[in-house]
C-alpha cells in the first residue's frame, strides 16, 4: 500500500478499480469519486446493501449464529433465496469465519471454504459503517472488468489487480465459475492499449511471471516484493515478487 499510493493523486477526477475484490486501495485512498467493478455478484451485492443501508446489514448480521455447525448451516443457505441485506450479512458472516478468509467457490459458484475458528466474532461492525462512508461515493457495477473501463478516460485513474493466472506454478485462483484465466491475459493487453491511447492513467498490480512481462512491456514496470496473506497456514506464507506497471510520468 505505501508504494500503490505513490501512483495516486488528487489531480485525478475520478478513481476506477475494475477488479475490486477487496477495494483495499479504494479504502485507503478515500477518493471522492469512484467506479467499482467485479465479476463476484455476491461481493457487489454486499457492497450495495452495505452503502445502502449499514445498519440493516449489521442488524441482519447479529442474528446469524456463532459455531461451527450453524456456519455450515449458513454456507449451505442459497444466497438468491435471501433478501438483499440477509444475503449480504450472510456473505459477510462466511468470509470472515472461513478458513483464512479466502473467497472460494465450486464450479456451480457455490461457496465451499470450510469453518475456521476466528481470533473474533466476524465483521467489526465500526468497520461496516466506515465502509458504507465510503461506498456512497462510488457506482458499484456487476459486470466484466471490459465493461466497467468501457467509459474510462483522460483524467481517470484506473488501478488493476486482477486474479493471477499463471502457467508456469499453481496460483490459487478459485474465486468462481468465471475466473479470469490466462487467456484473459490478451483481453488486458488489448485494454491498456486503449486506456494508453485515450489518455487514462493506470496501475497494473500482477505476479511476476512470464506472461505478465510479455503483455507489461510497453509501459514502465517495477519489481516489489511482498508477503500472501493467503497459505495454506500462516507459517507456509512466504514472500513473492510483484510486477507493478504504469503508463504514469515520474
Amino acid at each position: 500500500m505505501p508504494i500503490l499510493e505513490l501512483y495516486w493523486s488528487d489531480g485525478f477526477s475520478r478513481y476506477i478499480e475494475p477488479f475490486a475484490g477487496s477495494s483495499c486501495l479504494f479504502f485507503h485512498l478515500e477518493p471522492q469519486c469512484a467506479i467499482l467493478g467485479d465479476a463476484n455478484a455476491e461481493l457487489i451485492g454486499a457492497m450495495r446493501a452495505i452503502r445502502l443501508d449499514a445498519s440493516r446489514v449489521i442488524e441482519c448480521l447479529r442474528r446469524l449464529p456463532r459455531g461451527k455447525r450453524s456456519y455450515y448451516r449458513v454456507r449451505a443457505v442459497d444466497p438468491e433465496r435471501l433478501g438483499f441485506f440477509d444475503a449480504a450479512a450472510r456473505f459477510l458472516y462466511l468470509n470472515s469465519l472461513c478458513f483464512n478468509g479466502l473467497y472460494r467457490t465450486n464450479e456451480s459458484g457455490q461457496f465451499n471454504v470450510p469453518y475456521c475458528p476466528p481470533g473474533h466474532e466476524t465483521v467489526p461492525e465500526e468497520l461496516i459503517l466506515e465502509a458504507a462512508h465510503h461506498l456512497r461515493k462510488a457506482t458499484i457495477v456487476n459486470q466484466d472488468f471490459e465493461e466497467t473501463l468501457a467509459t474510462a478516460t483522460i483524467g481517470d485513474f484506473v488501478y488493476l489487480d486482477p486474479p493471477y493466472a499463471v502457467s508456469r506454478r499453481r496460483v490459487f485462483s478459485e474465486y468462481g465459475p468465471t475466473l479470469f484465466q490466462a487467456k484473459d491475459l490478451r483481453r488486458l493487453r488489448k485494454v491498456l492499449l486503449r486506456l494508453d491511447s485515450c489518455g487514462t492513467k493506470f496501475v497494473v498490480s500482477y505476479a511476476d511471471c512470464a506472461e505478465a512481462r510479455s503483455i507489461l512491456k510497453h509501459w514502465k514496470v517495477r519489481r516489489v516484493r511482498t508477503k500472501r496473506n493467503i497459505a495454506g497456514f500462516t507459517g507456509d506464507r512466504r514472500g513473492s515478487y510483484e510486477l507493478l506497471a504504469t503508463n504514469l510520468s515520474d
